[in-house]
């Protein structure tokens, strides 16, 4: 049984750790999507070393990243249990290190890149799984929701760099390509050897009035996970919508140029992520408010969808327009859709709820980015359909998801307590 704890502490070293996380959030997602709003110009740089029928070197390099996801989410979870967080955390930032130099070192070979880009994607996979397990042990759950769209926020600032600085350094220059990779390494580089150097594996006493259950062994509780129906349907609500917006990221520099941007300028990927940086944070912030989870995250599924077609409309100022709602509803969705499904799993180990997130989320975004990569030269205008009507599908999924009880639950038993410290005193 769950029971209610005296002795809870909130420690003003959470956000330390939360920098901690958040460097290493930011040294993966620099090493991501930083080809991807050159595309049309990488392309071309590593034409001759690649020479598959449906695949280009953006493509592969995207597919590698996430298959990797697919392969170590599960496990990640498993060896975050077993080593613990501060070892986690050194592991990822090794494989940043090490992954990032590779690329920067070895950037006119295509397979030592792409050897690279996978140490970086295993590093990411700890790094992701690790956050509401990080953020349940150091924050109170009030606060959990803030603290998750704050790190994710700072992987859109990530991309957001990615998006504005990779134009500027590849199209100006002719060794913009070297330029732009070594800039990225030093900063992953450094960004990871501080995470490194800040993390705790867990506060003197708990953060929260929650004491937990003794864990549950790993496989008792993936079957605990799928056994909750409002958990199944938003994971794969949540997997989708993911998808969704990995799939346009990664192939921003292709929908650009379908709309007629000239040349590899980002805006749209920009204007993507700088309404949904604003709404990750803000929206999270009012769901911890109202201590609603439902009614915010189906806002967010229910804007993405006129999002989708404005954006991919053939319009250059409707698509920026499209790019905004789009961004705005789709990454809000993600530290809101995190938490929430933390709160309708509530008993079972963080880490598997946020391993399930990953891996499903992982594979959602292979399928569709796979199926577009194979079909985009005969079904273009078929895309924005396609990718409407998916996030039509996640919209009417939310409605059969129930509330999470446990934000609830925790502010009225703080309260509670609260009270019975005043008539004590």
């Amino acid at each position: 049984m769950m029971k209610i704890m005296r002795s809870v502490r909130v420690y003003r070293y959470r956000w330390v750790m939360l920098i901690s996380l958040i460097n290493l959030v930011l040294a993966g997602s620099l090493q991501w999507l930083n080809f991807a709003p050159v595309g049309r110009i990488v392309n071309a740089y590593y034409r001759d070393q690649i020479h598959l029928r449906f695949f280009n070197p953006i493509d592969l390099l995207s597919l590698t990243y996430l298959i990797v996801y697919v392969l170590f989410s599960i496990p990640s979870g498993w060896i975050i249990r077993k080593l613990g967080m501060r070892v986690t955390y050194w592991i990822a930032s090794g494989l940043i290190i090490f992954g990032s130099m590779t690329k920067t070192l070895y950037l006119s070979s295509f397979k030592t890149v792409l050897f690279g880009q996978i140490l970086l994607g295993l590093a990411q996979t700890f790094t992701l799984t690790s956050i509401t397990e990080t953020t349940s042990r150091w924050f109170p759950i009030r606060e959990r929701g803030v603290a998750v769209g704050i790190i994710q926020a700072s992987q859109y600032l990530s991309l957001a760099l990615v998006m504005i600085l990779s134009p500027l350094f590849v199209v100006r220059s002719q060794k913009g390509i070297e330029q732009l990779m070594r800039l990225w390494a030093i900063i992953s580089i450094l960004l990871a050897a501080v995470s490194a150097a800040l993390v705790r594996e867990r506060p003197p006493s708990p953060s929260s009035t929650f004491e937990r259950e003794e864990e549950m062994k790993f496989s008792q509780a993936l079957t605990s996970a799928f056994s909750r129906r409002s958990l199944r349907i938003l994971i794969m609500e949540f997997a989708t919508s993911w998808a969704v917006l990995m799939t346009v990221f990664i192939k921003i520099d292709e929908i650009s140029e379908f709309l007629g941007f000239a040349n590899s300028n980002g805006i749209l990927a920009i204007t993507m992520l700088i309404f949904g940086m604003v709404s990750a944070v803000v929206i999270p912030a009012l769901s911890d408010r109202f201590r609603k989870r439902k009614v915010f995250y189906t806002f967010c599924a229910l804007t993405a969808v006129p999002g989708s077609f404005l954006l991919l409309s053939g319009n250059i100022t409707v698509a920026l327009i499209g790019a905004a709602i789009l961004g705005s509803g789709l990454l809000a969705s993600i530290p809101i859709g995190s938490q929430y499904a933390t709160e309708l799993g509530h008993g079972i180990n963080e880490k598997v709820i946020q391993a399930l997130l990953q891996f499903f989320s992982q594979l959602a975004t292979v399928v569709i980015l796979f199926v577009t990569t194979i079909i985009k030269e005969r079904y273009q205008l078929v895309l924005p359909a396609i990718l409407a009507t998916i996030l039509l599908g996640t919209l009417i999924a939310t409605f059969f998801i129930k509330e999470s009880e446990v934000i609830v639950t925790e502010d009225e038993r703080l309260k509670a307590l609260i009270e019975l410290e005043n008539v004590q005193h």
